[in-house]
């Protein structure tokens, strides 16, 4: 069926009965911003929930920003949400527990241990309960997507990953067993789990929020946990991470490398799913949003994650959707590439 559905759709376009509004309604699909405003009275919560509408964009981030307390965060998805787009929305949070959780400085909602003390302190049936736990306060909320589990191997050389206790542990072999008990959990309530950060943040020495970050001592057991997981078919959405990795691309951070999205995630280890970029205004990747966003695209990536609603005084939904637009009819971007990631897209919706 879907082998159909993207010779039909790659029909359309062969042949130009297609207009230029469906092009870009498939393009909004491959975006998800993150936004100010906490309700339905902010003026930019308006706007967002209009391009929702419009179908500029196929899903949001909840930051801490965003959250005034438990109601006013249930309300405010629920009003995003009424915009009724033809596909329904992602609505995503990092909600990893310990230091990398939404709600730390709010009382009125749970907070979970780190990843790195439930692999140290509890096992897999106790890991299982509380991450149910988790599931179930974020499906109270209307969140249907978590950037969680972290599937990178602890090293505390990391600033951002292993100093901050956000892997399960050093071996590879345990931190599937962890990761496969959150997927679990998450799957019960019928929220999707995002790994990350492929192929592996573990060993990074510095953070690609704040620099360029090269890992020359890239260990490929870091890939080993995406491999078991990919293959028992746990995982339907992956977070590449912006780090360069010479052992497999010298030139181009994962983000933006074919060789690690393409030929490696999607080719080798057979992902089927739906990979999503880390940050794509992290400093560590460098250049400009639209630049990144095509060779992002062009090396495999299916979605593109912004932090920010506005980008170098213009609005970044439309940075990007502009950019991709205008690659894609100047043959810089192919179109079977829109059209493979927007199906891998909506398959996954098909589940909400």
């Amino acid at each position: 069926m879907r082998k159909i559905i993207i010779l039909l759709i790659f029909a359309i376009f062969a042949f130009g009965n297609s207009s230029d509004k469906e092009l870009r309604n498939m393009i909004g699909q491959m975006i998800m911003v993150g936004f100010n405003g906490n309700n339905a009275n902010d003026e930019w919560v308006r706007q967002l929930r209009l391009d929702i509408k419009n179908a500029r964009i196929g899903g949001v981030m909840i930051l801490a920003r965003n959250i005034s307390s438990k109601e006013g965060l249930k309300n405010l998805i629920s009003y995003l949400n009424s915009a009724s787009p033809k596909q329904p929305l992602f609505v995503a949070i990092d909600e990893e527990g310990g230091k990398i959780s939404r709600f730390n400085k709010f009382s009125d909602f749970k907070h979970f241990p780190s990843a790195y003390k439930v692999g140290s302190d509890m096992n897999l049936t106790i890991a299982n309960e509380l991450y149910n736990d988790m599931a179930s306060q974020l499906k109270s909320l209307g969140i249907n997507m978590n950037f969680a589990p972290v599937v990178d191997l602890h090293n505390d050389i990391s600033p951002i990953i292993g100093q901050k206790q956000r892997a399960f542990s050093t071996n590879a072999d345990e931190v599937t067993a962890y990761a496969n008990e959150f997927i679990n959990a998450f799957d019960a309530h019928n929220i999707a789990s995002v790994l990350k950060h492929f192929p592996g943040h573990g060993n990074a020495p510095a953070d690609t929020h704040k620099v360029e970050t090269i890992v020359d001592s890239f260990d490929f057991d870091e890939i080993k946990p995406y491999y078991e997981l990919i293959k028992r078919k746990k995982t339907k959405f992956i977070m590449v991470g912006h780090m360069v990795i010479p052992a497999i691309d010298n030139s181009n951070p994962a983000t933006l490398s074919r060789q690690v999205i393409t030929n490696l995630l999607k080719d080798s280890l057979g992902f089927e799913g739906v990979v999503i970029s880390d940050d794509m205004l992290m400093k560590g990747l460098g250049g400009s949003l639209e630049e990144n966003a095509i060779k992002a695209i062009r090396a495999g990536v299916d979605i593109l994650l912004v932090s920010e609603y506005f980008y170098n005084k213009t609005n970044s939904i439309k940075a990007l959707n502009d950019a991709i637009f205008n690659a894609v009819k100047s043959g810089e971007i192919q179109t079977t590439r829109i059209i493979d990631a927007y199906n891998r897209i909506i398959a996954q919706k098909a589940r909400f």
